[in-house]
């Protein structure tokens, strides 16, 4: 198993409605209100809440940026998507996972169906030999094979969830992991679920070879 540094991240959790909401039913003056309080007014601006409206039933968007735009809040008929981006440490996903609670909690109104939560980061091997070791297992198989990656799928019957994972060669960093996760399941977001997430991330990770190291 191979040791990798993650050297950013990106986190989203949306929430789908079982129906949809009106514009009406959103009760968005009161959430804009509630969202410039503590924790979440503490990393926005007030002028940075935006709506954009069609028409008085469906057609919405609510928007708020947060950090200046490093992260946002989504809200339209059919739910609501909070996310984050250039996360770089433990603290960092603490505090995307507290303000993305604090969220939910003003701003959902409909009747809650499912969570997804999407968590994507790049990470690198401490040698480039290291790295050449991990992709050993896809550039062995052909000459023309010079990278590769793993997908896999687990059901997380407990908590009526799934979770996906595929890693591949990161873009960004020569010999480093782009890795992309998802979290479905039909319970509403709480720290636990975020608790479970980290666990069936690392799991993954392991059946893939690599050991996060968290910074």
């Amino acid at each position: 198993m191979q040791a990798v540094q993650i050297q950013e991240f990106s986190l989203s959790t949306s929430v789908e409605y079982r129906c949809p909401v009106t514009v009406g039913e959103a009760k968005l003056d009161t959430v804009a209100k509630a969202l410039s309080l503590p924790p979440c007014g503490e990393f926005l601006n007030p002028v940075d809440i935006t709506l954009a409206k069609q028409n008085e039933l469906f057609s919405y968007t609510f928007s708020v940026q947060l950090f200046g735009g490093s992260g946002g809040i989504v809200i339209n008929a059919k739910g609501i998507t909070v996310s984050f981006k250039q996360g770089k440490s433990v603290e960092h996903l603490a505090l995307m996972i507290k303000l993305t609670l604090a969220a939910l909690e003003v701003a959902k109104v409909g009747e809650f169906k499912t969570t997804s939560i999407n968590l994507n980061l790049h990470a690198t091997f401490d040698t480039p030999s290291d790295y050449a070791e991990h992709m050993m297992r896809f550039t062995a198989l052909a000459p023309k094979v010079v990278s590769g990656g793993s997908v896999l799928v687990m059901r997380v019957a407990e908590i009526d969830g799934e979770f996906r994972y595929a890693s591949e060669k990161s873009l960004v960093y020569p010999e480093g992991l782009f890795i992309a996760t998802s979290f479905t399941t039909a319970r509403e977001a709480n720290p636990e679920l975020y608790k479970r997430l980290e666990t069936e991330f690392e799991l993954a990770a392991s059946l893939d070879g690599i050991l996060l190291q968290k910074t």
